[in-house]
């Protein structure tokens, strides 16, 4: 495989991802509203990295550490 051949695999393939996701998203949405499925929320906590921690300020890593809300597809 030469550089043409590659870059253009690489295109063709983020396309058919790229219609794939979409069509992965429309069919989660269905599934949900016809009682098939559920968003599950959880709480994660993130932070700056440990590296970071233990250099600057290694004794107060709550104070920094935030909460986020994920979302995940989940088979009822």
């Amino acid at each position: 495989m030469d550089k043409i051949e590659t870059l253009g695999r690489i295109a063709e393939l983020e396309a058919q991802i790229k219609t794939a996701t979409k069509e992965r998203d429309a069919l989660r949405v269905a599934s949900v509203a016809n009682g098939w499925a559920t968003w599950a929320y959880t709480v994660r906590m993130s932070a700056p990295s440990l590296a970071w921690w233990k250099e600057n300020r290694p004794t107060v890593w709550k104070k920094y550490a935030k909460e986020t809300s994920v979302k995940k597809f989940t088979l009822v």
